[in-house]
C-alpha cells in the first residue's frame, strides 16, 4: 500500500480512537446541585472563546425570587461584556445570608468551573435586591477574590471591615428613583463605601421602582464587571466542597470526599457506588457497593475528632475479600488518606484517629 494512503489510514485511525472532548452547550443550561440541593441555570455566550480561561459573573435573584425571573435580561448583557452567567438558586425563599447558601455558591462555582475554564481573577458578583446586598457581604467580609461587585436595587447592610483590604472590590450601584430603597439604602451605602476606601460608582435612573430592571443598566453594569481584574483571583469554588457524585461520598457537610476503587480476582476493576443517601446514610457516614445493588460492600465514617486529639478520623468495614483502595480527600486543606486491602484478603476494620488534620 502507498505511504501516503497508510499516513492517512494511521490519521483517521487516531481521530476516531481519540474523539475530540464535547464542548459545553451554548445558550442557557440548567445544572443540578446535589450536594446542596439546589440548581443553576448557566449561560454561555456562543461567541466566547473558550480557547482560553472566560471571565463570570455569580448573579443572585432576589428575595422571593427564582434564577428563571432572569434568565431573560442578563443573557444579552452577557453576550455583549463576554461572560458566563452563573444564575443559582437559593436555599429558602428569604433572600440570601445562610451556611446552606454559601455551600450553594461554592458548588455552583465548582459546577461550573467543572465544563468551562474561568479566568480565577476575573469572577465577580452581583445580584439584585437581596441577591445583590448579599453579593456584596460575600465580596467584602469574606476573603473571596471577587473582582467586582455590581448590586441592583440592593437594601443596606452593614459592612465593618474588608476581610481582605488588599484588594478594594470595586461596585457598581443601581436604583430606579421609586425604589424605597433608593430612599434609604443608598446613601448610607455611598456612606459606607467611602468610609471602608471602596470604589463605587452609580447609575440612578428616574421613574423606575425596585423590580423593574431596564436592559440597559444591566449591560453598563455587566461591562463595568468585565472591566475588572482581581490580582490573585477566586479559588473557583472548589475549596472546602465536595461534589458528590454516583462514585463520590461527600461527608462532614461536604468537606469530605471518600472514593473507592477495586479488582475483582479476574482483573476486572471498577469504582465503588455510592449507595443512596436515601436508603439511611448520615452526614458522618456512607456506603458503597462493587457488583451490584443491593450487595453492599464498605461502610465509611469519617468523624470530627477535634476535641479529643486535634484530628478528623476515618472508620470504615468492609465485607469483601476483593482488593479495593479507600481514599479519603479533605477537601479544605487537599489531605489525602489511603488504605488499601490486598486480594484475597478479608477486609479489616479500620480505625485510624490519626487520619486527617485540618482542625482549627
Amino acid at each position: 500500500m502507498h505511504r501516503r494512503t497508510l499516513f492517512l489510514l494511521a490519521v483517521l485511525f487516531v481521530l476516531t480512537a481519540f474523539p475530540l472532548a464535547a464542548q459545553p452547550r451554548t445558550g442557557w443550561v440548567r445544572v443540578e446541585l446535589p450536594g446542596s440541593a439546589s440548581y443553576l441555570w448557566r449561560y454561555l455566550p456562543p461567541s466566547l472563546d473558550l480557547s482560553q480561561p472566560v471571565p463570570s459573573v455569580l448573579f443572585l435573584h432576589g428575595s422571593g425570587g427564582v434564577p428563571e425571573n432572569y434568565r431573560a435580561f442578563v443573557s444579552g448583557a452577557a453576550d455583549r461584556a463576554g461572560q458566563v452567567v452563573i444564575l443559582p438558586k437559593s436555599s429558602t425563599n428569604l433572600g440570601w445570608g445562610n451556611a446552606q447558601d454559601e455551600r450553594i455558591v461554592k458548588e455552583s462555582l465548582a459546577a461550573v468551573r467543572s465544563e468551562i475554564q474561568l479566568d480565577p481573577r476575573k469572577v465577580a458578583i452581583g445580584g439584585h435586591s437581596a441577591g445583590g446586598a448579599w453579593s456584596y457581604q460575600l465580596a467584602y467580609t469574606t476573603r473571596s477574590g471577587y473582582s467586582a461587585v455590581f448590586s441592583m436595587a440592593a437594601p443596606y447592610l452593614e459592612v465593618d471591615s474588608l476581610a481582605d483590604p488588599s484588594y478594594r472590590t470595586p461596585i457598581r450601584m443601581y436604583y430606579g428613583t421609586e425604589d424605597p430603597n433608593y430612599l434609604t439604602a443608598y446613601p448610607r451605602l455611598k456612606t459606607q463605601w467611602d468610609r471602608l476606601g471602596v470604589p463605587w460608582e452609580e447609575e440612578v435612573l428616574p421613574g423606575y421602582d425596585h423590580n423593574r430592571l431596564p436592559t440597559g443598566a444591566v449591560a453598563k453594569g455587566f461591562l463595568f464587571l468585565a472591566g475588572k481584574t482581581h490580582p490573585v483571583g477566586i479559588d473557583g469554588g472548589t475549596a472546602g466542597i465536595c461534589i458528590p457524585g454516583p462514585t463520590v461520598l461527600c461527608l462532614g457537610g461536604g468537606r469530605f470526599q471518600v472514593e473507592v476503587t477495586w479488582k475483582d480476582f479476574q482483573g476486572n476493576a471498577g469504582r465503588g457506588t455510592v449507595v443512596s443517601q436515601a436508603l439511611g446514610a448520615s452526614d458522618d457516614s456512607g456506603l458503597f457497593w462493587f457488583f451490584t445493588p443491593d450487595n453492599w460492600e464498605l461502610l465509611v465514617k469519617v468523624l470530627d475528632g477535634c476535641a479529643v486529639n486535634g484530628r478528623h478520623w476515618v472508620f470504615a468495614a468492609g465485607t469483601t475479600t476483593v482488593e479495593h483502595t479507600l481514599k479519603v480527600t479533605d477537601t479544605a486543606t487537599g489531605e489525602v488518606a489511603v488504605w488499601t486491602n490486598p486480594p484475597g484478603r478479608a477486609s479489616p476494620a479500620i480505625t485510624d484517629t490519626q487520619a486527617l488534620g485540618g482542625c482549627p
